[in-house]
């Protein structure tokens, strides 16, 4: 499931809604809940592209690179970012603030996975321009149902921003 970050081996997920397929970025340093959030977007099935990234440095090289090239297919920009915050990483709200302060995606939404087992900086985060901070649940079919609000909200109901 630890997805290279290279574009061109971005992965499919399968059709659930395939009416309108969006780009999500995953950003997952640690390996753990990179597995569980793929696992979760796979079993709903959501029909979007996925690009994972285990490192900060990554995700900005593809966006930067996404950015030269929009006509490509493989140039688009994400329609959704998502951190999974994880200790001994890289911080949460530096890479939160650096894709806030980077012109091409600061009108991303954003969402920010806390583990469960960590104090998060909430307060901090959503004052950076996160659009949502959620804690992981105990359960994975927790997760599952997270997702699940996730698609009926942000690609059902909400206009994202053009990209």
């Amino acid at each position: 499931m630890n997805m290279p970050a290279d574009p061109q081996n971005e992965r499919q997920i399968e059709p659930c809604s395939p009416s309108r397929p969006f780009r999500i970025a995953l950003l997952a340093p640690r390996e753990e809940e990179r597995e569980e959030l793929c696992d979760a977007l796979q079993v709903n099935g959501m029909g979007h592209e996925l690009m994972v990234f285990n490192d900060a440095d990554q995700l900005f090289e593809v966006i930067e690179a996404a950015s030269i090239s929009r006509g490509t297919r493989n140039g688009g920009l994400p329609n959704l970012l998502m951190i999974a915050a994880a200790t001994g990483t890289r911080s949460t709200t530096d890479i939160l603030s650096r894709i806030k302060a980077t012109a091409t995606i600061k009108a991303i939404p954003v969402i920010v996975f806390c583990p469960r087992d960590v104090a998060s900086s909430t307060p901090q985060l959503y004052q950076l321009g996160a659009a949502s901070v959620i804690r992981m649940p105990l359960q994975f079919n927790g997760l599952i149902e997270i997702i699940r609000v996730m698609e009926d909200y942000w690609f059902k109901v909400a206009l994202p921003p053009p990209v």
